[in-house]
């Protein structure tokens, strides 16, 4: 929605952050226009958020646009009885891309040997903020690759009895260093809306 133009707005239907910033200064802005400001949207459950004015979409390109360019988007805000061509949808930033995590060869093999990876789980393709429009780019061709050198590897692999040998060994890792918690195996994703990352975001403003 961004790109085709539409822009973030406070309560007051104001304005508050300059068109297409990068990733990490648009979500900052937000958060900070929500925690700092105080110039939130409250929903009925208590979460905070900002408009996006979707209706200037089709003011700047011609009515139809987001029936043509955001069809899937418009078809799941209508489930719910929102009209993105008429009124504003409410935002908030989380998590969109992860940027960075696994280090990987030119074909896409870890230094974890029979473990592949393409995509935003892997760092160093775009830096520490993505472009516009170049996800697709990353994940199909590295996803290409990943796919035929897991194939190659495949073919020579010796396969064993699978188990959860892994989380055993996990929980027992915990409870030797003396760690309590009520996480039942490793966690891949961090809370993304928790004071801590709420507050890192502010930092970058």
């Amino acid at each position: 929605m961004r790109g085709l133009g539409a822009q973030p707005i406070n309560r007051n239907g104001e304005q508050f952050v300059n068109p297409r910033e990068p990733r990490d200064v648009e979500s900052a802005a937000l958060i900070r226009e929500c925690y700092e400001r105080g110039n939130y949207i409250e929903t009925p459950t208590g979460m905070k958020g900002v408009w996006l004015d979707s209706p200037l979409i089709d003011m700047l390109h011609g009515e139809g646009t987001i029936a043509k360019e955001l069809p899937a988007m418009l078809r799941q805000y209508k489930r719910f009885d929102i009209d993105m061509t008429k009124d504003p949808v409410l935002v908030f930033p989380t998590l969109h891309f992860q940027n960075g995590g696994l280090i990987i060869s030119e074909n896409a093999e870890t230094t974890v040997m029979g473990l592949f990876a393409a995509g935003e789980v892997t760092g160093g393709t775009h830096g520490k903020n993505r472009l516009m429009g170049n996800s697709i780019l990353d994940y199909s061709v590295f996803g290409r690759i990943a796919g035929i050198t897991a194939a190659r590897h495949a073919r020579k692999a010796k396969t064993g009895k699978l188990t959860l040998e892994h989380v055993i060994r996990y929980e027992r890792l915990l409870e030797e260093a003396g760690i309590k918690t009520s996480r039942k195996s490793p966690i891949l994703l961090p809370e993304y809306r928790g004071e801590k990352v709420l507050s890192h975001a502010l930092d970058i403003l």
